[in-house]
């Protein structure tokens, strides 16, 4: 995190659980940066929230070994941080009320749902937010002007209300809030309270909404491609945004306060290289997909399937991708039935299905892509993280010789055998999505690797996380004690199991040697070239 000085705040985690506060001060030209620690915390969360003004440039949540978190101020100078407040229950989120930089709305746990609350610096207090009914929640603040941005679930529907700091009174839900297409996201409130920035996410691209809340008006700016993550700031200069494409890692990009329709940003040329978006006839409908280099005559192609399953491809910069097309490997990165950003239907359509709707579309789109390539070319290969783990291993079960080979990082073994030793949150998912039902009025039957190890009959790495906390790693390994022992003539596999790393170990602290192993399997190196068990 920046401070008003140059200076840059730094959260480390450390394996064994302590984080470290540290604050680096860069040098004159040339010279590099010093680093000072300001603080070391062990065990539990710490996470940081800018701060308002010159005299708090940070706050850091911590979490205590009771459970309940303690705040600290960070002036942004080599000075250990001052503790402001302790409260008996966690924290998340963050929005500014004031702009002296004591009130700092948050959200907290309130029996099976949350509730904003008002963490008072300069008492060291935390109280309700006044006149918030308990559901209604806070999104969004214009402190000089007192505007607040809220949401309440109308029937499933998330709408957005508008309210005056201090108001009891009702929130005002404008109806062209409700009647955007797409998926929306806040992003900004101008400090006259008047002006609303949304996120619109429609297939692989966002783009930005400014919304009149007085007037009513609608208007969409920004480039034709790419994505705008959930950071912004609004200020008198004009509104800055964080903008991503696949051959523009994410930087900052400036709508001018006279609210020109266009970013302003540096579009010059980039060593990164272009994706296209295509779509695909599938067997339940449209197929939307982001191509990188030519899947019909690079040496190698692969189909990358994303995390999830509630989740999609965005149309950003993909550090993996970027070095897969650089090694000559083709990407095509599709967004198959249970994505999120193409309606409900789409995305409900593995609801109680997982490995059903999903895993047909995945093999529609492996027969068409194999049929593209060139004579004699070799065949599609599989990739997959978490839940595309998974599905690219039940699609390596489901047809082997349509692939020439698959890597699976952090799989499970089935939703039902995750429910059983996942974390909370996952449950909850599985409960939401119908993830435990089976599937078995098909050739494939239940969705259970272990049951499907002898049909995955080609070359194959699995690699998983030594402390991923969102899939255990029992999975993998329970899955390659199955495999060495499963009737797979000719079908060589490895295991790489990577210390202290957690959910996704090739961005973790030994990432680059993950990323080594990865990208030689895909070009063709033996799975068990330079294996880590």
């Amino acid at each position: 995190m920046p401070t008003d000085d140059g200076n840059i705040l730094l959260s480390r985690a450390e394996t064994g659980g302590t984080h470290r506060l540290l604050l680096l001060v860069p040098g004159a030209a040339g010279s590099g940066a010093s680093v000072h620690e300001l603080a070391a915390f062990p065990g539990g969360g710490l996470r940081l929230v800018a701060g308002q003004t010159a005299r708090t440039a940070a706050l850091a949540f911590h979490k205590t070994p009771a459970g309940g978190t303690a705040v600290w101020r960070l002036s942004g100078l080599a000075e250990p941080p001052e503790q402001v407040a302790e409260v008996p229950f966690l924290f998340a989120g963050g929005v500014w009320l004031d702009e002296r930089g004591d009130l700092l709305a948050l959200a907290t746990p309130y029996g099976q749902r949350t509730r904003t609350v008002v963490l008072d610096l300069s008492r060291g207090t935390v109280s309700p937010l006044p006149g918030l009914p308990e559901e209604e929640h806070l999104l969004l603040a214009a402190p000089r002007a007192g505007t607040l941005l809220t949401v309440r679930d109308s029937g499933g529907v998330h709408r957005l209300g508008v309210r005056r700091w201090g108001d009891d009174g009702p929130a005002v839900f404008p109806e062209h809030l409700s009647t955007i297409e797409g998926a929306v996201a806040p992003l900004a409130l101008d400090p006259t309270g008047r002006r609303l920035a949304l996120s619109v996410t429609r297939g692989v691209r966002s783009g930005v909404l400014l919304c009149d809340l007085e007037e009513g008006g609608v208007q969409e700016i920004g480039p034709a491609g790419g994505t705008v993550l959930p950071a912004a700031r609004w200020s008198e200069d004009g509104l800055r945004l964080v903008h991503s494409a696949p051959d523009h890692p994410p930087r900052v990009v400036t709508v001018p306060a006279t609210l020109a329709g266009h970013f302003v940003a540096d579009d010059g040329p980039t060593p990164w290289a272009p994706a296209e978006v295509r779509r695909f006839d599938g067997p339940g409908g449209p197929i939307e997909a982001i191509v990188y280099g030519d899947p019909a005559r690079a040496a190698r192609m692969v189909l990358a399937l994303h995390g999830g399953p509630d989740a999609a491809w965005p149309l950003a910069y993909e550090p993996l991708f970027q070095r897969m097309v650089a090694e000559g490997v083709a990407v095509v990165a599709p967004n198959q039935r249970g994505s999120t950003g193409y309606g409900a239907a789409h995305r409900d359509a593995i609801r109680g299905a997982w490995g059903g709707p999903d895993l047909a579309d995945v093999l529609h789109l492996g027969r068409v892509l194999r049929a593209e390539r060139e004579p004699g070319a070799s065949r599609p290969m599989l990739y997959g993280a978490s839940y595309g783990a998974y599905l690219s291993l039940l699609a390596a079960a489901a047809e082997p010789g349509l692939w020439a080979r698959a890597a699976a990082v952090a799989p499970f073994l089935s939703g039902r055998e995750l429910y059983e030793d996942g974390p909370a949150p996952v449950r909850a998912m599985l409960d939401r999505l119908g993830g435990r039902q089976e599937i078995t009025g098909d050739d494939l039957g239940p969705r259970d690797l272990l049951r499907l190890a002898d049909r995955i009959r080609l070359p194959l790495l699995l690699i998983h996380g030594e402390r991923d906390s969102i899939i255990p790693v029992g999975h993998s390994r329970r899955l390659r004690d199955r495999l060495a022992t499963a009737g797979r003539p000719g079908a060589e596999f490895a295991y790489m199991e990577v210390p202290g790393a957690e959910h996704d170990p090739v961005t973790g602290q030994d990432g680059h040697l993950v990323l080594e192993r990865l990208i030689a399997f895909l070009r063709g190196a033996s799975p068990s070239a330079g294996s880590r068990r």
